[in-house]
């Protein structure tokens, strides 16, 4: 999408006022004049909005929180992604965003009733025995409320995407990704965090959660994963596909305690330490044994249910894990148990998450440091949150290319540690994740797993050897024909192109200019006619015109701020 696009778009064009006047509202001016020189067209009066005066105290931190809350819905998920991206934000940051409102007051029932009816195609009457008008939940994107079914009587919950979510969300997609295109152009700094990709994950997974139906399957997954009769511990919630679209989902209703509220745990006789560790098992097995987890186990998606089963109810972010992220993360936890630095930095530069101006000295360094937070402690007593916060720091300094899905994976178990401890202070994951690091262990170094891998490198071997000739024959025979092409692509170029692009236009419209009051002079001077009031009329349109292209040529050289 391009400025021009928005500018055609009334209502893009509306609403992309409206950002950039509640980010300077909130003290993002110097933001807003980095990459002004990609806002041209709007109206002078956007960038002079003044900071307001209530803002001042805040911190930095504060401010942008606020701002997201006040920009909408998709501002707002986006600000919850990245509170689960460390490598991006720094602590202060993720901590606040965290805090994100992810509330909005509801919207009235007779529009609800419209949705459903419109996504089920039949009457509200014809499915529900009764249904509560007022939500037992109600987040920015939709809301909750709790239901009867005619058929079957069970009592369940309806999520239902609140009206015109969907669209406005289109439009804030369309002006983030606008916008993260300006700031990585105009603002160099930013290219490390690459805004742009950043854009496109966080545009995947928000159509993912407004997909009602994607949400669907990914209940029914974690319910397969979870039917054995060992995990009786957690209880996925049923869905009701017979009336689940887009817009509405139906799914059994979770009537248990939240798992953050100790008071009513405690009072209910619930045992705390076999929630912490119900919560940590079911968090490590979807990342070691199924490759597939909820990556945001927060307090207010879990609920209890008696005899400390944990339920889960919002599985609007998840993520995958393969063998082999597995294996990294591994060995980057084991190099630094066992005290050995150059195992940490052989991995990472095996896979190239470390750039090529990257100080090694000083990375050992700081790898050091955080052995020493961990001391000589055994594996249960080490404190995981202040480990990993400090990798987490030590990756945004050195600029560690990690996949997001890695730090989907570290923030995971941040949070089930975190959560564990707030249920029982002695409680620590790493004690938890003995049992399946273990395993992990004997799975990676086991013989017939070795016997394996190897018949695979031999395979791919042969292959290699039994094309290698033929393609090499191909490439040859290219060159004796003088066919053989080398592409060459360019990169971060397209700013350096434009700009020479508007200087040329700039110079063959002066060229112009000058040419039409040359031409203008000789007519005026030969007396050329026709005439009005002893002037020839050709020689006036000329000046006209060259006067007029020069003012617009002015016009555009000072909105641009480059004299």
């Amino acid at each position: 999408m391009n400025i021009f696009r928005l500018n055609r778009n009334y209502k893009n064009l509306t609403r992309l006022i409206r950002i950039i006047s509640i980010i300077a509202k909130y003290g993002f001016s110097a933001f807003l004049a980095r990459i002004r020189a990609g806002l041209g067209i709007l109206p002078e009066r956007v960038f002079r909005t003044i900071q307001e005066a209530s803002t001042k105290a805040l911190t930095e931190p504060e401010r942008v929180r606020m701002a997201i809350e006040e920009l909408g819905p998709a501002f707002i998920k986006m600000g919850q992604i990245l509170s689960l991206r460390p490598d991006v934000i720094p602590p202060a940051y993720a901590h606040e965003l965290e805090s994100l409102l992810d509330r909005t007051p509801p919207v009235p029932f007779p529009a609800i009733r419209k949705i459903i009816e419109e996504e089920l195609t039949t009457g509200l009457e014809d499915i529900f025995e009764e249904i509560d008008e007022t939500p037992v939940a109600c987040g920015s994107i939709a809301q909750v409320h709790r239901a009867v079914l005619r058929e079957g009587g069970e009592t369940v919950a309806v999520k239902v995407l609140k009206p015109g979510t969907r669209e406005t969300a289109e439009t804030d997609l369309s002006i983030m990704s606008y916008l993260a295109k300006l700031a990585q152009s105009y603002i160099p700094e930013l290219d490390q965090y690459r805004p742009m990709q950043l854009v496109r994950e966080f545009s995947e997974i928000l159509h993912d959660e407004l997909n009602f139906i994607k949400e669907a399957h990914v209940i029914e997954r974690f319910a397969r994963f979870f039917s054995r009769k060992e995990n009786v511990v957690i209880h996925i919630p049923k869905v009701y596909r017979r009336y689940t679209e887009r817009s509405v989902l139906v799914m059994e209703y979770i009537d248990g305690i939240k798992i953050s509220d100790v008071a009513a745990l405690n009072q209910a006789g619930m045992d705390l330490v076999a929630i912490a560790e119900n919560g940590a098992r079911m968090g490590l097995r979807e990342i070691f044994e199924f490759g597939f987890f909820h990556a945001d186990p927060h307090p207010g998606n879990l609920f209890v249910l008696p005899g400390n089963v944990i339920a889960p109810v919002d599985f609007g972010i998840t993520g995958y894990v393969d063998e082999e992220s597995v294996q990294v993360i591994g060995n980057i936890f084991l190099g630094i148990a066992d005290r050995d630095v150059d195992r940490v930095i052989r991995y990472l530069r095996r896979y190239d998450f470390i750039g090529p101006g990257v100080d090694l000295r000083s990375l050992k360094s700081d790898l050091y440091d955080v052995i020493d937070l961990i001391g000589d402690s055994r594996l249960e007593e080490i404190d995981t949150a202040s480990t990993l916060q400090a990798l987490f720091n030590i990756i945004r300094r050195y600029r560690i290319q990690f996949p997001g899905e890695y730090f989907l994976i570290l923030k995971t178990i941040m949070q089930i540690d975190g959560l564990g401890r707030r249920l029982h202070p002695s409680f620590n994951v790493t004690q938890i994740a003995r049992p399946y690091i273990k395993r992990w262990l004997y799975q990676r170094y086991n013989p017939k797993r070795s016997l394996r891998e190897l018949y695979f490198f031999i395979d791919d071997l042969q292959h290699y050897m039994k094309t290698l000739s033929t393609e090499m024959g191909a490439i040859i025979k290219r060159i004796g024909l003088n066919r053989m092409r080398i592409p060459l692509y360019h990169e971060n170029l397209d700013r350096a192109v434009s700009e020479l692009d508007r200087t040329g236009n700039r110079m063959s419209f002066a060229i112009i200019i000058a040419a039409l009051l040359l031409s203008s002079s000789i007519l005026v001077q030969a007396g050329i006619g026709p005439f009005i009031k002893g002037y020839p009329i050709v020689g006036l349109l000329g000046f006209l015109s060259s006067a007029v292209m020069g003012l617009w040529l002015l016009i555009g050289i000072i909105r641009s701020g480059k004299l």
